[in-house]
């Protein structure tokens, strides 16, 4: 007489195995499949899986309170035994049995850890040195109708010295870097005045053209980089020193590209001046910049190819002008959206061993279609396994296993750009090393603030010529500058990230 429990227990282990094992595995590039069915006990599977050169075995037990000498038989076979269901003596069913034994709840860890073992032999990733978590800082939220407008008051605050020297002891004293009393006392009065120059040079006015707005929002944007070095404990003690810095030049140069046109227009960092020292505030490690300027397009050539950028190249790094660079250039951007890929990670909630995840799965998003996986590895962050997966639209569609023993989420060890318009950007950095959105609009207003003063013909082909769809480019980035560039100030002077809202909205 047929044993009809017995069917239907290995059923029941057939579709846990499919849902929990073999999907999961096909997932990540595993060839897999069920290599025995057995009835004894309460019933068992083994699976088999090859990826690249490697070989891996599972068991899967219908119940933890299995006969020991099934746990013997499966652990010369298998690499892992895993049951389902809940624990129930475990210890006393695996005595003497070295293999792991574990829940099918936590079977995610362990393919995370097999992926890891195999993605040399598998494809070619990119892994980097992770640094520690940065602390988390609460941020400061606002509520207000219009989102910039709160921007700007807490902004105009900053006018009085009184209150910038306010603004100073307090994050001194939250970043454990105590400042004396005539630091507090310059370095207040260097914000202000420095924030007050921001303020004028931002004001909107009607009678403001394309002309202008480019160069009050490069010179405002100057004003509250001084403002950041400044209002940071272990940056300049006074507004004298970052003058005096000025003094050797704005740290950039410009040359014409060998089409003398808009796209190839380049821009390059020096070794001296401003941005230079901006940067290295920035930045943990050192741009990639040169001692002087080349004097001819040729001469890029022989330069470090992370030390100049075209404005094509600048403007594929700003993800909110995604859908307008698309229509102008016909390169592939320099940015990708980054967002959890659910079907690649273990379900919600804790392992059953407790354990939380070391790696996590993410979509890596180019809504232009243009990008291969090859420049996809160039990106900056752990990434490693970087596949392009099919994505069923006209946008490329990259999984990739994002590394994060030391943090609790994924997002949190990504260099991420967020922002009103695009809530998880992944960018290519500047100058080898920038990730800083702000210092990428810097660059590409005194790029377009040189074209201004010292290329007019170029410029008036830009406003009312041939090159005129250059001029809708530019119009919407000085948009998106313009609400991006002073939250993004205000929340490194005062050292806390900003959340503004309107009322009434979802996140009020």
């Amino acid at each position: 007489m047929r044993d009809t429990g017995s069917q239907m227990r290995l059923n029941i282990l057939r579709q846990d195995a499919e849902s929990n094992i073999l999907g999961p595995l096909r997932t990540h590039g595993w060839e897999a499949s069920i290599e025995r069915e057995d009835p004894e006990g309460d019933g068992q599977l083994v699976i088999v899986a090859k990826r690249g050169d490697a070989r891996r075995r599972v068991a899967l037990l219908y119940s933890s309170g299995t006969d020991n000498r099934i746990y013997k038989r499966l652990e010369a076979e298998v690499d892992v035994i895993l049951f389902r269901g809940q624990p129930y003596m475990v210890q006393s069913y695996t005595s003497g049995i070295i293999k792991p034994v574990k829940s099918l709840d936590d079977f995610h860890l362990i393919l995370v850890d097999w992926n890891r073992a195999t993605s040399e032999s598998w494809c070619v990733a990119q892994v980097l040195d992770e640094g520690a978590p940065e602390a988390i800082v609460e941020p400061r939220r606002f509520l207000s109708e219009n989102p910039i407008d709160a921007i700007w008051a807490r902004l105009s605050q900053l006018r009085s010295a009184t209150l910038a020297r306010k603004m100073i002891a307090q994050r001194a004293l939250s970043e454990r870097a105590p400042l004396d009393a005539n630091d507090i006392e310059s370095k207040g009065e260097g914000v202000a005045f420095a924030v007050r120059n921001a303020i004028d040079y931002f004001a909107p006015k009607e009678t403001h053209n394309v002309s202008q707005r480019v160069l009050n929002l490069y010179y405002g944007s100057l004003s509250f980089a001084f403002a950041e070095l400044l209002a940071s404990p272990q940056g300049s003690r006074t507004l004298a020193e970052l003058e005096g810095a000025t003094k050797q030049g704005h740290g950039l140069y410009t040359l014409d590209g060998l089409k003398e046109g808009v796209a190839d227009f380049t821009v390059g960092a020096l070794k001296s001046g401003f941005f230079a020292r901006w940067a290295k505030a920035l930045s943990k490690d050192t741009i990639v910049a040169v001692d002087q300027k080349p004097k001819k397009p040729e001469d890029l050539a022989a330069l470090p190819a992370q030390s100049w950028f075209t404005l094509e190249q600048l403007f594929a790094r700003i993800p909110e002008l995604a859908d307008i660079y698309v229509d102008v250039f016909d390169s592939s951007p320099a940015w990708l959206r980054a967002v959890y890929h659910q079907a690649s990670n273990a379900r919600p909630g804790l392992y059953a061993s407790g354990e939380r995840p070391t790696a996590s799965y993410i979509l890596l998003i180019d809504g232009s279609g243009r990008l291969k996986t090859e420049e996809v590895r160039a990106f900056p962050g752990p990434l490693r396994e970087i596949t392009q997966v099919v994505s069923g639209s006209n946008a490329n569609h990259f999984r990739a296993a994002v590394d994060h023993p030391s943090a609790s989420f994924w997002h949190d060890v990504l260099p991420l750009h967020r922002s009103p318009f695009e809530r998880s950007a992944l960018t290519l950095p500047l100058f080898g090393t920038l990730q800083e959105y702000r210092a990428t609009c810097v660059v590409i207003l005194y790029a377009l603030s040189i074209l201004v003063r010292y290329r007019p013909g170029l410029w008036r082909r830009i406003q009312e010529g041939d090159l005129d769809h250059f001029r809708a480019l530019i119009e919407t980035f000085l948009t998106i500058v313009e609400r991006m560039l002073p939250q993004q100030f205000l929340e490194t002077i005062i050292g806390q990230p900003i959340s503004v809202h309107q009322p009434g909205s979802f996140f009020s």
